[in-house]
């Protein structure tokens, strides 16, 4: 009888108290992890892993995802390493627009092409577009994926630079693993943490990755399909207008004001009215005439001038580049058979590297132009108070930088204009360093052995006029700054 009544009483107190009195449980404990030998980083994984579980992540899956981890220099070396050159536009598409990146895209298309068809008809994004993100990003799948995800993230998040948005990319990876997504052996990923032949950050993957076949998995590692529909889903998502172009080439009228190249949007009959026609000639069609666009000009006043359209930005969602994006469409094009662009390039009127690009925005700023953040980087502050530097001094203001814009903005600060100084000839390690990037660029140097016999001397002169320098076939400083440039 006492026992009944014991039990009446306790199950009495749990109607009162409710279930919580009943089921409660202890909350859930973050995972221990042994020394990983760095004291700094060995705090910050405990502290972000207490916060993860806080947030409701798995604690056996951060302790599986997490242990065992280091620091990898390595990946911080990359996310910091500033180059000292920076690729002027022309050799930045020439060295992506290339025969076998075409070549190797348009095998993929003869493979695959049921499955592009039907991604195509599913999310309006035509197959090119897909194959010009899937060859930048990945080779079609053919590059290598060198680290493991959640060693980069962590190592990314702890270095500091960028930690909220690199410990979200870890909460996303974690989620992956515990919903089966993706298992741990899978997770093979850039230095910077990107997923697959798409190149997707765990977040990406969470909202946007596409399981094609139905096989229960969205495999953005192997399954072609599901890489495909993944980017064309992106895509879509972003906002991608089936049917619409993606740029149009255009021919400008003499004494046309190149400071309508402000990145203002105007509908395509606003830019017939000034004048601006196809490339190709003929009017454009009745229904594109409505289409906003605006005018890009990529190398300045003499190189080729484009009207860009809504379809350009969604590319730019991938990756936040107009060099990128134009050559995804690019290589769009000459998947489809159509031709490049028909302006050729104006290398002759050479490129800023990233010291000189300081430079002007020193001295920008010093003459008040306002040209933003002195980082050696040429973004729309610098090319803004390019622009208006080059109205003030009756220049076409296209907003591009050259070496002979510098040496006007030197002029006008009261810096002595420095006369171009003699190539000077490469050591052996210097002809090296140029031999290996003459052959990364495809110009067969030879062995990398630093000695300049006729095969170095013929690449380096293919080079050269390749390049629009005078051709010398002499290894020399200028010949290698500027492939180190192309290489990017």
């Amino acid at each position: 009888m006492a026992r009944a009544f014991v039990l009446a009483v306790a199950v009495s107190l749990a109607i009162a108290c409710g279930p919580s009195a009943v089921v409660a449980q202890p909350a859930p404990q973050p995972p221990t992890f042994a020394t990983s030998g760095d004291q700094a980083f060995d705090e910050w994984r405990d502290d972000f892993t207490r916060r993860a579980v806080a947030r409701g992540r798995d604690p056996a899956v951060l302790g599986r995802l997490l242990s065992g981890i280091r620091v990898d220099d390595r990946v911080i070396e990359l996310d910091q390493r500033q180059p000292e050159f920076v690729s002027p536009v022309w050799d930045y598409v020439t060295n992506r627009v290339t025969e076998n990146r075409i070549a190797g895209g348009r095998a993929l298309k003869n493979e695959i092409g049921g499955t592009l068809r039907d991604v195509e008809q599913r999310y309006g994004v035509p197959s090119g577009i897909i194959l010009g993100i899937w060859g930048l990003e990945s080779n079609y799948g053919e590059a290598a994926l060198n680290w493991d995800a959640q060693t980069a993230l962590a190592t990314l998040a702890f270095e500091g630079r960028r930690r909220a948005q690199f410990e979200t990319y870890l909460m996303a990876l974690a989620e992956m693993v515990e919903r089966g997504l993706a298992d741990q052996a899978q997770l093979r990923s850039s230095w910077a943490g990107a997923l697959g032949q798409p190149q997707f950050m765990p977040d990406v993957y969470l909202s946007t990755a596409v399981d094609w076949d139905n096989d229960g998995h969205r495999d953005i590692w192997t399954n072609r399909g599901d890489v495909a529909a993944s980017i064309g889903n992106y895509l879509q998502d972003r906002g991608w207008r089936a049917g619409e172009p993606v740029f149009d080439e255009v021919r400008l009228p003499n004494g046309f004001d190149y400071a309508l190249a402000d990145g203002t949007m105007r509908s395509v009959s606003d830019w017939q009215q000034r004048g601006v026609t196809r490339v190709e000639g003929g009017v454009w069609p009745a229904d594109q005439r409505d289409l906003q666009a605006q005018l890009f000009l990529p190398a300045g006043a003499q190189g080729p001038a484009l009207l860009l359209h809504h379809n350009f930005a969604v590319i730019r969602r991938y990756n936040n580049s107009d060099r990128y994006a134009l050559v995804v469409a690019l290589l769009a094009r000459a998947m489809d058979g159509r031709g490049g662009l028909v302006q050729s390039w104006p290398r002759q009127i050479g490129a800023l590297n990233r010291d000189q690009t300081v430079e002007l925005q020193t001295l920008l700023n010093g003459l008040g132009y306002d040209a933003g953040a002195v980082d050696g980087l040429f973004g729309s502050g610098t090319r803004r108070a390019v622009r208006a530097f080059q109205a003030d001094t009756q220049l076409p203001a296209d907003g591009f930088p050259t070496l002979a814009l510098l040496d006007q903005v030197r002029a006008r600060s009261g810096v002595a204009v420095e006369p171009p100084r003699a190539p000077r000839g490469l050591d052996r390690r210097g002809v090296r360093e140029l031999q290996r990037l003459l052959n990364r660029l495809g110009y067969g140097a030879g062995t990398a052995d630093g000695v300049i016999g006729s095969r170095t001397r013929d690449a380096i002169r293919a080079f050269e006029r390749a390049q629009g320098m005078e051709v010398r076939g002499r290894a020399t400083d200028v010949v290698l700054e500027r492939a180190r440039a192309s290489a990017g």
